[in-house]
C-alpha cells in the first residue's frame, strides 16, 4: 500500500478520483445538529513542487473558539449563506483571502461533532490555486501552515490518546509535523479523508 499510497498523494488527479470514487461507494454520514452550533470548513487542497499538501491556519488568540488551534478555514453559518458550501467558501475568503470562484470543491466529507465547544461540522475538500498572494484576517488568523498531505497518510505521525472528557473516555486523534501539533476535529476530519482515499 506505501507506494499505491504515495502515487494517489503526490497525483492530485488520481487523489481527486479516488476520493470521489470512495464517497460514491460510502454515501456522506449527515449528523444531526439539534442544540449545537452548524459551522462549515473547507480542506483545501492545493499542489507544490510536484507534492500535496493542505492549507491549515492557526486560530489568533483573539477569536471566542478554538483559540491558538490549528484548524481549517471556516465558521459558523449565518443569515447570509443560503447553505453549507456557501459558509464554507464566505469563511475561507474572509480568513485568508482566497475568492470562491477561486475554489473547486471535489467532495464533502462525513459531519463531525467537535468534543469540548459542540460544533457540528461539514467539511468540504476543494482545490485551491498555487502560489497566492493570501490575504489573512488577522483578527482571526495567527498564521498558515501548509503540512504535505503525505504527512496524514504517515502511520508514525498519528498518536491517538484517550481523554475523559464530561466523566467519558474520548479517543484524541493528533499528528505531529515541523512542531505543530494538529489534533480535534481537524485531526480527525484528516483521518477520515486518508480513510476514504485508502479504501
Amino acid at each position: 500500500m506505501a507506494n499505491q499510497t504515495s502515487q494517489i498523494i503526490t497525483n492530485l488527479g488520481s487523489f481527486e478520483q479516488r476520493l470521489l470514487e470512495a464517497r460514491c461507494r460510502s454515501p456522506k454520514k449527515d449528523l444531526p445538529s439539534t442544540g449545537l452550533i452548524t459551522a462549515a470548513v473547507l480542506v483545501p487542497i492545493f499542489e507544490k513542487s510536484g507534492a500535496l499538501h493542505v492549507l491549515l491556519t492557526k486560530r489568533s488568540e483573539m477569536v471566542e473558539h478554538h483559540r491558538g488551534e490549528i484548524s481549517f478555514p471556516g465558521g459558523k453559518v449565518d443569515l447570509t449563506d443560503p447553505d453549507l458550501k456557501h459558509c464554507a467558501l464566505r469563511e475561507t475568503s474572509e480568513e485568508v483571502g482566497i475568492s470562491p470562484d477561486e475554489v473547486r470543491l471535489i467532495a464533502e466529507l462525513d459531519d463531525f461533532y467537535t468534543v469540548a465547544t459542540r460544533f457540528h461540522v461539514a467539511p468540504f475538500v476543494g482545490v485551491v490555486p498555487y502560489p497566492y498572494e493570501y490575504r489573512v484576517s488577522v483578527r482571526e488568523i495567527a498564521g498558515l501552515v501548509t503540512p504535505p498531505l503525505d504527512v496524514f497518510f504517515d502511520p508514525s505521525r498519528r498518536r491517538e490518546d484517550v481523554w475523559m472528557v464530561r466523566g467519558e473516555p474520548i479517543t484524541v486523534v493528533s499528528y505531529q509535523w515541523d512542531g505543530h501539533n494538529i489534533w480535534g476535529a481537524t485531526a480527525r476530519i484528516m483521518q477520515h479523508l486518508v480513510e476514504l482515499v485508502e479504501s
